[in-house]
């Protein structure tokens, strides 16, 4: 039998990405992503909601560009697969929890979606041919 590994979130930055590289200069950057769901009701009628915490981890070319477009707030939509990460804190205690690495991502909204600041969008063209 085959297995499959992989997971598709659209949510928002819950903090401006962080860049680091490797020894080798490969961009390797961490961030979270805030997920919202439907529950259903509560006792009133009003809609219930649940926001999950992810924590994604993208390499080489993706995560130099997401460090430098994107800050906390920007929504995003990331396909990946989900791995367990463990450790030994400084207590001895062993340590895990789940990530994302990154596959792919899309940036998704608007011109006003909460990109960096500093990024210069292109004005209009009025020579373009159609």
């Amino acid at each position: 039998m085959s297995n499959l590994n992989r997971i598709f979130l659209m949510g928002n930055l819950t903090r401006d990405p962080e860049l680091r590289y490797t020894p080798s200069n490969v961009g390797v950057a961490t961030f979270g992503l805030a997920v919202n769901s439907n529950v259903g009701k509560d006792a009133d009628g009003n809609r219930k909601t649940e926001t999950l915490f992810v924590d994604i981890i993208a390499f080489g070319k993706q995560a130099e560009t997401i460090a430098q477009y994107c800050k906390k707030g920007t929504p995003l939509f990331v396909e990946g697969r989900l791995r367990l990460r463990t450790w030994e804190d400084k207590d001895g205690n062993k340590r895990s929890k789940h990530e994302v690495v990154l596959n792919a991502f899309q940036f998704i909204g608007g011109a006003n979606n909460n990109i960096k600041d500093d990024i210069k969008l292109p004005e209009d063209d009025e020579d373009v041919p159609f």
